[in-house]
């Protein structure tokens, strides 16, 4: 059975989603067999950073209705043979799905694939609950500003309430000589504040 890992942070632009794609191509190179999930519903854009907008026939939300197999909605990434994407609904909310049928679709997956990676919608509303619902590890997401430091804290407080601990970090966009000079926060400042 293989993992389910969330990539989510709370605020959005931090780099989620270049991250989920990162990893997951990562893994693939690495001769896993990887699915990345776009949980964003109504916003997806995992597809795009994928270079896979073109091919989207169906999306997780007609998965989970019923209206195709879970196989008829994954797209194969034509570079890595063993990379795959289950692209999120453009034009529904994120009450078209609910925890419990992520949690399904996520126990479904991790039976055909090494690796599954969910990219997480910022916020922690309805659509932080549905992509955290079916992972057993979660990667934060952060860069050095204070609201994004601050969201960070708030998720690693949500997953711990809801059994998911041990996250790990990320800090994207760190640039040394505006640390050197104080201009932004430094690494071990932020790994303190989030006691991780």
């Amino acid at each position: 059975m293989g993992e389910v890992i969330v990539v989510t942070s709370g605020k959005g632009g931090v780099g989620k989603t270049t991250t989920t794609a990162n990893i997951g191509t990562g893994f693939a190179l690495q001769g896993k067999k990887v699915v990345l999930v776009d949980a964003d519903i109504g916003l997806r854009n995992l597809d795009v950073v994928m270079g896979l907008e073109n091919r989207i026939v169906y999306d997780l939300v007609d998965v989970v209705e019923g209206n195709c197999r879970l196989k008829q909605a994954l797209i194969r990434d034509k570079r890595y043979e063993s990379l795959y994407l289950l692209p999120a609904a453009q034009t529904r909310d994120k009450n078209a799905v609910n925890p419990e049928q992520m949690k399904e679709l996520c126990n479904e997956l991790a039976q055909d694939f090494d690796f599954v990676i969910i990219d997480c919608p910022a916020g922690i509303e309805q659509g932080f609950k549905n992509a955290i619902a079916g992972a057993s590890q979660a990667i934060i997401v952060t860069t050095p500003e204070v609201s994004a430091v601050r969201d960070a804290d708030r998720i690693i407080g949500l997953l711990e309430s809801e059994g998911k601990h041990n996250p790990k970090l990320i800090i994207n966009r760190i640039r040394p000589n505006m640390v050197k000079k104080g201009d932004m926060m430094d690494i071990n400042d932020i790994i303190e504040i989030l006691a991780i």
